[in-house]
């Protein structure tokens, strides 16, 4: 049912604002010791304060907004001030905050290559808290306003950071046990998570599909052809992500060809995806760079390349990850499994209810808006700060 709105628009009145810290499980997030400090920040980003917004509209009713992980305060007020007395319902996120003219005299829209600001503002908080109010205002779904579903669930894996064989053994129980069919895991540039996978390979579930992200720490093929040749032995489904730096195209080209591996670029930045389409460089992509509005478009490019996707994430708390899958609801070709796996990896998504599950899938919420709330007992007692943003 869809809420009542006043003949002068939808505007939001007043903002609450809480910042939380909600840790992750221990033995997901376990690594052994490595050098440099990509492998440091691979187990400190739990410890990065992440801002739930509730706002009160003008109709009545409450809607959420989260921004990504360490988003500043500052920039947290600057959004949410440049939105107070706006009217939702003359302005569309794509182009809230669009410039004037590209240079070639374009309109631009939004960098969709942003994880975090444009002018200091968060585009993943514009997005939740447009989608959700505007949805609630219509008593429309989220994905309704994205352009349509195609799909009433998402596939999703398991994740893990870089667990030892023991703890990755007990981990693949589990998700088998949770009805999932795979699980993604980091690496490091000895490929420690790959040597595990095959010291398991008498054990591991027939079926099952991994996914072996060394975020391009493996260099080159010279030194990783015997690895990967290993892992295309293995009894189960292997993907490996970003395996070398995205410069060296031929080593991504002939990585493809050691079937049955399937290759996967995440482009973080426009350019990059497009050197990735010119050279071929990968099977499919990961499109988790920007907003929802971002993911789509991009996964329209994908699409005209006969191309796959997933939607990826960076391990939000509930309200982006309910955003998130309904925008992977609403790309045709984002069949592989997205990055929505934060009810198992934090201690809690501090939404109700909880994204629900079946069958290695999300399922897509059918009410109005993103179809969650804040769980106000959870985040009182994740939070560590709170304020609020008023016209006063």
């Amino acid at each position: 049912m869809s809420q009542t709105t006043r003949p002068g628009g939808l505007t939001f009145t007043r903002f609450r604002v809480w910042q939380v810290v909600v840790p992750a499980r221990p033995d997901i997030l376990s690594a052994p010791e490595s050098r440099g400090p990509l492998y440091r920040d691979s187990l400190a980003w739990p410890d990065m304060p992440i801002h739930l917004v509730e706002g009160e509209t003008s109709a009545g009713f409450t809607a959420v907004g989260e921004c990504d992980r360490g988003t500043p305060r500052a920039t947290v007020e600057a959004t949410l001030r440049d939105l107070l007395g706006r009217n939702l319902l003359a302005m569309a996120p794509a182009t809230a905050w669009m410039e004037d003219t590209s240079s070639s005299g374009l309109p631009m829209s939004y960098p969709a290559w942003s994880w975090e600001s444009a002018g200091g503002r968060s585009y993943p908080l514009l997005e939740s808290l447009w989608y959700d109010a505007v949805g609630k205002a219509a008593g429309l779904p989220a994905h309704q306003l994205l352009g349509g579903a195609v799909r009433k669930a998402v596939a999703t894996d398991f994740w893990v950071n870089r667990p030892g064989p023991e703890t990755l053994q007990a981990l693949i129980r589990e998700a088998v046990d949770r009805g999932l069919r795979g699980m993604k895991m980091k690496s490091n540039f000895q490929g420690d998570t790959a040597q595990a996978l095959i010291s398991l390979a008498g054990e591991l579930p027939a079926g099952f599909r991994f996914t072996i992200d060394p975020m391009y720490a493996w260099r080159s093929l010279r030194e990783s052809a015997r690895r990967l040749e290993a892992l295309a032995r293995l009894p189960c489904e292997i993907q490996i992500e970003d395996p070398f730096p995205w410069q060296v195209a031929e080593d991504w080209r002939q990585a493809r060809s050691i079937s049955p591996l399937t290759i996967i670029c995440h482009p973080r930045r426009e350019e990059i995806f497009r050197f990735a389409l010119q050279e071929e460089l990968a099977h499919a992509y990961n499109l988790g760079t920007g907003g929802v509005n971002g993911f789509l478009r991009m996964a329209q490019v994908a699409g005209f390349f006969y191309k796959d996707c997933w939607q990826g994430s960076s391990l939000e708390l509930g309200v982006l990850q309910h955003l998130r899958l309904h925008g992977a609801a609403c790309a045709r070709n984002c069949v592989l499994a997205s990055d929505l796996q934060s009810e198992w990896v934090r201690e809690h998504t501090l939404v109700t209810p909880r994204m629900a599950y079946r069958d290695g899938t999300a399922l897509v919420p059918e009410g109005p808006g993103l179809g969650v709330a804040l769980d106000h007992d959870a985040v009182a007692h994740y939070a560590r700060d709170y304020f609020e943003v008023t016209s006063e």
